[in-house]
């Protein structure tokens, strides 16, 4: 789905727009008309979907140059390993706590152990993509016209994060399941999803600089994003974790 010339949503499933597999998170695309960045990779049952949403929005797929993971979870690292695959040139850039959680290739620690059978369909399989590029917090990654700042966010998983991409002077968060719109969280039976570190999360988020708001699942903003991390910061500063999505 072609949202504006240098923006598109490629994948977007049930919690979302419902334009790709159900278990898909929502998957942005930045792109300078020849080169594309996205950000997660979905579940992985449904690649050709986001081919396909490439080819509908008149983008050459042969164009991926990098994705960047928020974090390990099924629903947004689960395709990587077959975009690669497909399309060997992909350079995958992590945080370094999910480079070191995906390199171990053990799906107990993204917790989908837990959710098989539960949010996952019993026989869903998930693999480990390879990584290449690890930034540290608060570093900055330019890809031609497109700079791409990775701020961690730990709360929904210890190796969560988010991206700052600003290009043509537009700034949007990347805000995976850090935060979502009008203010709400995810907070799951996992074990390292933490309430004091996602209010934290939301702390941190408040002082980014920002118009777009682009979350991994539900309704995104193209203006005025900074409204949703206000929303979610009136519970943060009562002590009180946000509502749930």
């Amino acid at each position: 789905m072609k949202i504006t010339d240098t923006l598109h949503l490629v994948l977007s499933g049930a919690s979302g727009f419902d334009l790709s597999d159900a278990y898909d998170c929502n998957v942005f695309l930045f792109t300078d008309g020849n080169h594309h960045h996205i950000f997660d990779a979905g579940a992985g049952r449904d690649i050709e979907g986001l081919i396909s949403a490439m080819q509908q929005g008149g983008l050459d797929p042969s164009g991926l140059r990098t994705l960047f993971l928020t974090h390990g979870h099924a629903d947004h690292s689960g395709g990587a390993a077959a975009l690669t695959a497909r399309f060997p040139a992909l350079e995958v850039v992590t945080g370094p706590e999910t480079a070191r959680i995906l390199t171990a290739n053990d799906e107990r620690l993204i917790s989908l152990d837990r959710v098989r059978g539960k949010f996952y369909p019993t026989e869903y399989q998930w693999s480990a993509p390879r990584i290449d590029r690890v930034l540290p917090n608060g570093a900055t990654f330019t890809l031609g016209d497109i700079s791409v700042t990775l701020q961690e966010t730990p709360g929904h998983s210890d190796d969560h994060c988010c991206y700052v991409v600003e290009q043509k002077g537009i700034r949007s968060l990347v805000a995976g399941d850090a935060l979502f719109a009008d203010g709400k969280v995810i907070l799951q039976d996992i074990k390292d999803c933490s309430v004091s570190k996602t209010l934290a999360s939301i702390r941190i988020l408040s002082g980014l600089d920002f118009d777009r708001f682009l979350p991994g699942h539900g309704r995104f903003s193209l203006r005025n994003g900074k409204r949703h991390v206000e929303a979610a910061l009136l519970h943060v500063e009562a002590g009180l974790p946000p509502p749930q999505l």
